[in-house]
Order: C-alpha cells, then sequence, then structure tokens
C-alpha cells in the first residue's frame, strides 16, 4: 500500500507545480521559453543560404516585389501576401504558402518530432486543415466554406498561380498584379506562422476549452503575425519597411488583429525584416 507520506509529498510536488504553472513564476516561465526556443533552434537549425525566388508575374515586368529576410526562430512558416485599399478593404491575394492554400497539413507531428515529419506523408499520418495558420488573411479574404471555415478546405483548393512552397529561408517574391494599375494608395501585407513555438501563454495548459486549439497539427504554438506598409504614388521612395501590427487568433476563430504583443515571445524572432517595392513605372511622371 502506498505510505501516507509519500502520497502527501507527491501531491503537494504536484499541487506546487501546478500553481507554478498557473501564476507563471519565473523559472517555469523560463523553461517553457527554453523549450519553444529550442524546438526552433536545435541542431536542424536553418542556415543563411541564396533566397528562394517566387516569381508570380508570368513573364511581365515585376511590378511589385517581397524581400523577405528570416529572423532567428523561422522554420518552415506557411505565409500569405496580399493587398488591401488604403481603407482596408481587401483587393487580391498575391500569395499563400501551398499547405494553406490546399488545406493539407499532415497529423500525427509533435513539438519534439515536427522538424523529421514536416511535410512527409506517412500512414501513421493524415491529412487535416490548420484553420489556425493564417486566420488573419483567411477572414480577410472573406470566403466563408460550407462548413463554417475561411481557410481552404482540400476539396477546394486555391489555384496554382497564387500558391508557393513553404519557405525554407529568405525569399524573394515578385509579382504584377492588375490592380496595381487603378491604385494611387494601396496595402500589402503579410501573415507569417511557425507552427510548435509554444510558451507559457499558448501551450497544452492554455485554452482547454478550445477544441481547435487542441485539435489541429499546428498546436501547440503562439498565433500568426500580421506585417503591413501603406504604399503611395506620392512618396519619394519606391521601398518600404513593413511593420508589426499584431498577431492573429489563437486557433484562428476569429478575423481579429490583436495589437498586445505582451504574451508574444519567440514568434517576433520569425521574421528579420521584410521590405516592399514598386516599379517605378507605377509613380506618375514627374
Amino acid at each position: 500500500m502506498f505510505p501516507r507520506r509519500e502520497f502527501l509529498i507527491v501531491l503537494f510536488l504536484i499541487t506546487g507545480l501546478l500553481a507554478a504553472t498557473y501564476v507563471e513564476l519565473k523559472p517555469v516561465k523560463q523553461l517553457m521559453d527554453w523549450r519553444s526556443t529550442r524546438n526552433t533552434l536545435s541542431e536542424n537549425k536553418v542556415t543563411l543560404s541564396d533566397y528562394q525566388v517566387f516569381d508570380h508575374t508570368n513573364g511581365k515586368e515585376g511590378e511589385l516585389t517581397v524581400d523577405f529576410v528570416r529572423g532567428k526562430h523561422f522554420w518552415h512558416p506557411q505565409v500569405a501576401i496580399w493587398l488591401e485599399d488604403s481603407s482596408g478593404t481587401y483587393i487580391e491575394t498575391l500569395l499563400v504558402t501551398t499547405s494553406t492554400a490546399r488545406g493539407l497539413f499532415y497529423s500525427g507531428r509533435s513539438a519534439s518530432t515536427f522538424r523529421e515529419t514536416d511535410g512527409i506523408k506517412t500512414e501513421e499520418n493524415t491529412p487535416t486543415r490548420r484553420v489556425d495558420a493564417l486566420p488573419y488573411w483567411s477572414h480577410k479574404r472573406g470566403h466563408r466554406y460550407t462548413d463554417g471555415f475561411f481557410s481552404p478546405p482540400p476539396t477546394e483548393p486555391l489555384i496554382d498561380a497564387i500558391t508557393g512552397a513553404t519557405p525554407k529561408d529568405n525569399f524573394y517574391f515578385t509579382a504584377s498584379p492588375s490592380s496595381l494599375q487603378n491604385l494611387s494608395t494601396f496595402k500589402i501585407l503579410v501573415e507569417v506562422n511557425v507552427a510548435f513555438d509554444e510558451n507559457e501563454f499558448y501551450s497544452e495548459y492554455d485554452f482547454l476549452e478550445d477544441s481547435l486549439y487542441h485539435g489541429g497539427t499546428g498546436l501547440l504554438g503562439q498565433p500568426s503575425l500580421i506585417y503591413s506598409a501603406t504604399i503611395r504614388n506620392t512618396d519619394p521612395s519606391r521601398y518600404y519597411i513593413l511593420t508589426l501590427d499584431g498577431h492573429g487568433h489563437h486557433s484562428g476563430t476569429t478575423g481579429e488583429l490583436f495589437q498586445d504583443m505582451q504574451s508574444i515571445t519567440t514568434a517576433k524572432y520569425n521574421v528579420e525584416r521584410i521590405v516592399a517595392g514598386v516599379n517605378e513605372d507605377w509613380y506618375p511622371s514627374k
């Protein structure tokens, strides 16, 4: 029979650990941050290399470019790039990573194995859909599918013309969107999400009532981050640094932009910088 004294000691330790997690004592907070950093900065860390190039000009002269330099926390993110008018109304999607565009992620991954199984289809994992990956973009796009979600399902993938492989490093994107011909001012936005970068605010102990957060392949992790710049053809510069506007919903339930960044830690280092550029022909002649 289990001794009463030992039982009380074990119960005390478990209770203390749960309480420390709940009130976020510094040692527990540091441990969870360490785990998140370890997951993305381990021996499989990506090294700097030549840029990946996403050329969506269809043989035309490039009108718009995006120069994306990864940060130290970067690991195979989901990315969406799109345009809005000066009032924030969605215009068009320029690029979205294929896994989101086709609704095909693979289950069976975990925080410790997602590197080895990233993008690999086996008998043990099945295709699923992450509605939490890029919720700000998907809600801005405004297409609600029959199941009530805004992220594309496998049965209705987006067209190949706007899709691209998951970035493995820095990348350079160029496109010739026809909508620029009718605009003098517009916004360019980029949403970025890295899976399994949990911290003390977004972990297995949080949002227990949220089945989407605890049931998707992206669990457990910090929400997507959204960057933007407003571009005007009256500006003297052709290049614009995108600034961090906020983060998306942790499980993709809404398309809200959350500007309180206190709960975001290592995810801030997914991106070093994003610079958008516009062809000088877009500017009115002086």
